[in-house]
């Protein structure tokens, strides 16, 4: 089905483009702009990687008002990103964690100028300055130092040059429409030549602030609203040319972020708010983004990391040392069941410290290009918990200590004029430790334990070039992801006497097994019609073997102590994931511009025995797990996802130009329901932007509005007793930001 998918796509772009491009030469000879990335290690026409990618230019993030990284997978089709300074994860291609235990990497490795991060919930919320952002699907481990196993995030940012004084001043103010509260976000950047074709450094930095736009409504709260951040970041980078073949780039970064983050949000009616009565009386709405608890959550974080990256050699050949360390120190203050007395808070301190070091050979030649290179990463991370769930703290001291070595190699030999093979190997070892000691009541427990995993990955690439400016490829990949414990979940072992059934559970699913997966790739990229329209094209197929994920956080079965089971990282047996994505970019005459993004994914079980059952799914209330299998869906995640973008721009008298762009993202039908199907429809995010810019001064000015159609994105919530069982439970999603409108002006120099 994949592969007719794929054909009819393509035979589509042919059929429809003919007319169209005639069209657009005949009224000016515009031609699109040739996209350069690095996702090889090595500038390159992207239309030249055999690799499923997508590019995100600085300009575009600007153009469509996206301050923060979460709010980019808009724009890339078939990611779903959750935030958060400790929570944030990526899921790509229908399969990943929702969340991550300590010490375990993310599938999706995210580089920010080829330095792995190793917490992105800090990405996330200070992206500045960016060049461009390139998405690279499927597994990318013989590419870079740090593993890929599901993808890659390469995030560079603007480098300094010296090209005299130059930079931006950027200033924007925007109001929600739930609550009426408004939201600033600051953001410059000065470029200072220090010494002429010497010395330069360029700074940057960011301040956000809002209180968000989730209204508090209970009168103990001191807080009027919740879902907004306050962040202030910085980052400076030095440029030393030391000669025509040695240059060395010293990066600082500095960033203090609070969050006020509230995860589950009701529609029904909220428990605990009938005053005395334990009967609830209110009732709300998903889309009234309301909360009536006694507190707002709150994350804070203190991040501080510098590198530095030292370059020698030429156009053909070239040796690069990185060196990295980071100090990621927050606090989280959680409050889970947001009404009045809930007893469902989490109070999570973690303090991560990382040390890495990559050394990299690489070459360009006639015949064969290829680069290879040596990892090290040394991570410690500590942290400490107290839970209260029903009233009892459970306490939690731990610390994970994660050390890695790898080797990577990745060649391509270019066979014959249309002809390149691409092959690639890795090797991994990585060694995790846990030291954690856990109160509850009256019982004390502890687990000391120390697991290592290794495993040589591989990758080959096969690459055709039917033409000059088309070329078709097929790839596949090896990859490999390591184990680790989940450290609040440990708590039950010191608990056998008083929870025997559930500390057995537990003994299951402390340990996290490494993953292992097979990926198959083919894909078709071309810039025809006079380059006026560019597509790519893939189908893929992922086979996984004990696929890290995360447990339904409702496991109604455990009880009271359900609470220390959420979020946990478990194995699935058996997963497999296949689909299609595509992008189109065409220019439509003199002034208009359309690009087309899509991705199908079909994401299944095929085994897995021990799933936890979802709340509403079992049999009967004491049924723990319900087994999947067979070609069953992993998740409710939506499989169709597209982004349209419609760009106008025109001169306008004088040196004035004026320019819009209409981002329209739309998501099909839940995958599944549990619950219910009423809010399994398709989903459609609107944004619009108008702007007006003095092209000789630089000045800018741009009016715009955000998910214009105040969409809220929940498709599968589940529920939550309301205190009377005469009346329907409540449902329980997350938080969505609705409705937004803004100004921003700037100056460029």
């Amino acid at each position: 089905m994949i592969f007719r998918l794929a054909s009819k796509f393509i035979f589509f772009i042919a059929l429809a483009a003919v007319p169209l491009g005639s069209h657009a030469r005949a009224d000016d000879n515009r031609m699109l702009e040739e996209v350069i990335v690095s996702a090889e290690k090595r500038n390159e026409n992207v239309q030249d990687v055999p690799i499923s990618i997508v590019v995100v230019s600085g300009d575009e993030i600007s153009a469509l008002n996206l301050f923060d990284f979460v709010e980019t997978a808009q724009l890339t089709p078939g990611i779903t990103l959750t935030s958060g300074l400790q929570a944030a994860a990526i899921r790509l291609r229908g399969v990943g964690p929702g969340y991550f235990a300590l010490g375990q990497p993310q599938s999706v490795t995210v580089f920010v100028d080829q330095v792995a991060q190793s917490q992105v919930g800090a990405v996330f919320t200070t992206m500045v300055d960016v060049e461009r952002l390139e998405l690279l699907r499927g597994p990318q481990g013989t590419l870079y130092g740090q593993n890929a196993p599901g993808g890659a995030y390469n995030i560079t940012t603007r480098a300094p040059n010296f090209d005299g004084y130059n930079g931006y001043v950027e200033a924007s103010y925007s109001q929600w429409d739930s609550n009426g509260e408004g939201r600033i976000d600051t953001r410059a950047a000065l470029n200072i030549p220090l010494i002429p074709d010497t010395l330069a450094l360029r700074i940057a930095g960011v301040y956000n602030n809002s209180d968000g736009y989730i209204a508090m409504e209970n009168p103990s709260s001191p807080e009027d609203a919740a879902g907004g951040q306050d962040v202030q970041a910085w980052r400076s980078r030095m440029l030393w040319q030391v000669n025509d073949a040695i240059d060395l780039n010293w990066t600082v970064n500095y960033q203090n972020i609070t969050q006020y983050q509230e995860q589950f949000n009701f529609d029904g009616l909220v428990p605990g708010t009938g005053g005395s009565n334990i009967t609830p009386a209110i009732y709300n709405n998903f889309k009234d983004r309301r909360n009536y608890g006694d507190f707002r959550s709150e994350d804070t974080g203190d991040i501080k990391d510098t590198n530095v990256h030292l370059r020698w050699g030429d156009e053909d050949a070239q040796i690069d040392g990185i060196a990295y360390y980071q100090s990621f120190n927050t606090q989280s203050d959680d409050n889970r069941e947001p009404y009045p007395g809930g007893l469902g808070i989490f109070q999570i301190g973690l303090d991560t410290d990382l040390t890495t070091f990559e050394l990299r050979y690489s070459s360009e030649g006639e015949n064969l290009d290829y680069l290879a290179g040596l990892y090290y990463l040394d991570s410690k991370s500590k942290s400490d918990t107290v839970v209260t769930l029903t009233g009892i703290d459970v306490l939690q001291d731990a610390t994970g200590t994660t050390e890695s070595y790898a080797a990577y190699v990745n060649g391509t030999i270019h066979l014959a004029p249309k002809w390149d093979l691409s092959l690639g190997a890795r090797y991994d070892y990585n060694e995790f430790t846990l030291d954690s000691s856990v109160g509850f009541l009256e019982y004390s427990g502890a687990i000391d334990d120390a697991v290592n995993f290794d495993h040589v990955s591989w990758s080959i690439k096969l690459q055709y070039y039917l033409q000059e400016n088309l070329n078709a490829y097929v790839a596949i990949d090896n990859a490999y992801k390591q184990g680790g414990f989940n450290t609040l979940t440990t708590a039950m072992l010191s608990l056998e006497d008083i929870f025997p059934f559930e500390a057995a559970i537990a003994r299951d699913v402390v340990p996290i097994q490494e993953e292992i997966s097979t990926a198959y790739e083919i894909g078709l990229k071309g810039t025809v019609l006079d380059d006026t329209l560019r597509f790519s094209v893939d189908i893929f197929y992922q086979e996984f073997e004990d696929h890290q994920l995360t447990q339904p956080n409702d496991v109604a079965a455990l009880g009271p102590v359900a609470g220390l089971f959420e979020g946990a990282v478990v194995n699935a047996d058996k997963v497999v994931t296949k689909g299609i994505e595509f992008e189109v970019t065409y220019l439509l005459g003199e002034h208009w511009d359309i690009v087309f993004n899509g991705a199908y994914f079909d994401a299944t079980i095929e085994d897995w025995p021990g799933r936890f059952c979802e709340g509403g799914e079992e049999q009967s209330p004491d049924q723990l797990y319900c087994p999947k299998s067979g070609g069953e869906p992993l998740n409710s995640l939506p499989q169709w996802n597209t982004n349209t973008q419609l760009g106008y721009q025109r001169p306008l008298k004088g040196d004035w130009e004026i320019y819009s762009r209409l981002n329209w993202t739309w998501q099909s039908d839940a995958n599944f329901t549990v619950i219910t199907d009423k809010f399994a429809s398709d989903k459609n995010l609107y944004s619009l932007s108008l702007g007006f810019t003095e092209t000789v001064i630089g000045l800018d000015i741009r009016f715009w509005g955000k998910n214009l159609s105040n969409e809220d994105f929940n498709i599968d919530p589940g529920v939550k007793a309301n205190g009377d069982p005469e009346l329907p439970p409540a449902f329980e999603g997350v938080y969505w930001p609705g409705r937004e409108y803004g100004v921003t002006l700037s100056y460029h120099f």
